[in-house]
């Protein structure tokens, strides 16, 4: 999710020419996500070592800062929710794998397990999916959608995040294309996302808010975004659509360009511990309510657990990234 300040590095450091990161901090964290910063801070306290956490913004914000910099890299870990964009930075050789021995002290669950990509180009810290989010205050009982075809009826109506700022977006729209098939899925967006100020958002929060003030009966939207308006009590529900929900970790990845790999080691052994989960629920955005993948951990109370996934191909939706994107800012985005 989108987050609003940046601390530490200033985007001028991509004019300097020295591959280490120009901070006098133990690390440098880019990040999307709404407890990287509770997260960087409780590390800090627990071992003394210092954390830059520069928030450029969305996740595809954080992506462009991240290719502006091209060989010199400014980063020593990023953390974003989305495995195809993490796939496609180490087929970039922007990541490098993450060491046998951080994945080894893992305790990680069957659903974790699930996650860890055979490349290793990210580690899984949690997870979440796409759902509909429906407003039960314009939505009947009886006319809940129950799939992705389902919000056809409601076209015009139908609230979105453009792929290329979100990650979790692009992430559900080539799991779309992955259920449905391209043409069909192209076919299906065509008919459902007909009104472009709703279809090309910027972030699940502003997905909520058309939702909620009622611009849109539902909407295309990080589950667990949904779950934070409801623990707010706002007229809202989550609904998994039949085809299966096509599983969304947030990934911590290494540059490969680091110089400070036992000070990156550490931090993953930090936010993979009791602790370091505690820091990432320790809020009441979005992504605080993520599906823990670590043996131990409970969601915050009320999150949805027991889902039907579907695991992305990481490869097919990163060697289309570019493609499918543009295709959809083409068709749905003003």
């Amino acid at each position: 999710m989108k987050l609003r300040t940046t601390f530490g590095l200033a985007l001028g450091l991509t004019a300097l020419s020295i591959a280490a990161p120009a901070s006098a901090a133990d690390l440098v964290l880019y990040d999307a996500l709404d407890f990287a910063g509770p997260v960087a801070k409780a590390f800090q306290a627990k071992t003394g070592l210092t954390v830059d956490v520069v928030e450029p913004g969305s996740t595809g914000e954080t992506l462009g800062k991240i290719a502006a910099e091209g060989s010199n890299p400014q980063f020593d870990i990023v953390w974003l929710d989305g495995s195809a964009v993490m796939e496609r930075m180490a087929a970039d050789h922007v990541l490098q794998p993450i060491p046998a021995e951080a994945y080894d002290k893992v305790s990680f669950t069957d659903l974790g397990k699930s996650l860890i990509p055979q490349s290793h180009s990210f580690l899984p810290t949690g997870t979440s999916t796409t759902a509909i989010e429906v407003n039960t205050k314009k939505v009947q009982a009886d006319k809940m959608p129950k799939s992705w075809a389902d919000l056809e009826a409601f076209a015009g109506s139908v609230a979105a995040k453009d792929p290329n700022l979100s990650g979790p977006a692009y992430q559900w729209l080539a799991g779309l294309f992955q259920t449905n098939g391209v043409d069909d899925g192209k076919a299906l967006l065509a008919k459902t996302l007909t009104n472009k100020s709703l279809s090309g958002l910027s972030s699940g929060g502003k997905v909520n808010k058309a939702v909620l003030t009622g611009d849109a009966s539902v909407g295309i939207n990080q589950d667990s975004a949904i779950f934070s308006k409801i623990a707010a009590g706002e007229p809202v529900i989550a609904i998994y659509p039949k085809e299966g929900s096509v599983s969304l970790p947030q990934g911590l990845g290494i540059s490969a360009k680091t110089q400070h790999m036992d000070a990156a080691k550490k931090f993953i052994g930090f936010v993979t511990s009791a602790e370091g989960q505690a820091a990432m629920q320790n809020g009441d955005d979005t992504d605080f309510f993520y599906i823990p993948i670590i043996k131990g951990v409970n969601a915050k109370p009320g999150r949805e657990t027991n889902i039907a996934y579907t695991h992305l191909d990481d490869q097919v939706a990163s060697k289309h990234e570019t493609e499918w994107k543009k295709w959809y800012k083409d068709n749905f985005v003003q």
